[in-house]
């Protein structure tokens, strides 16, 4: 009797079970739900490569994520302050350039800024192909927050 009330007390904490209920796939349906397309775009000031790397690994997922929930992500990537130093072909490893090919093949805006790039002494010329140089990030982060991008600042 007393092990037949054990078994069914187990069986109870079993389906109870935080674990089991984790087992199913994760989403973000509610918070998507009505799109038909996602506009964002990231701010980012991030001056070492492994953090780049890390958040451009991000991006990759997030563009994505968004896609195979059935939205369309609108995603544009500026890049201002030191950050400028890292995108040049002799600064940036082959995984970042990877990374950044295929934001760029999946139809992401990757832009630089050109005050940065004065400020800081980088040659335009040495910039990679993947990023287009735009005359003020803030120019373009003021632009797309009025036509409804989500801002997400990436320090």
């Amino acid at each position: 009797m007393f092990l037949r009330y054990l078994m069914m007390v187990m069986l109870l904490m079993l389906t109870c079970s935080p674990v089991l209920h984790a087992a199913s796939q994760p989403n973000d349906r509610e918070a998507l739900a009505g799109l038909k397309t996602a506009k964002v775009i990231f701010d980012v000031r991030v001056a070492d490569l492994e953090k780049l790397v890390f958040n451009l690994r991000l991006f990759n997922e997030t563009m994505e994520g968004i896609a195979a929930q059935g939205v369309k992500p609108e995603m544009v990537i500026t890049f201002r302050g030191p950050i400028v130093k890292l995108l040049t072909a002799t600064a940036l490893d082959s995984e970042a350039r990877d990374l950044l090919r295929n934001l760029k093949k999946n139809g992401v805006q990757l832009e630089a800024c050109a005050v940065a790039m004065r400020l800081l002494k980088v040659d335009p010329a040495e910039l990679v192909p993947e990023i287009k140089l735009v005359a003020n990030v803030f120019n373009s982060l003021i632009g797309y927050q009025n036509k409804g991008y989500a801002m997400i600042a990436i320090n």
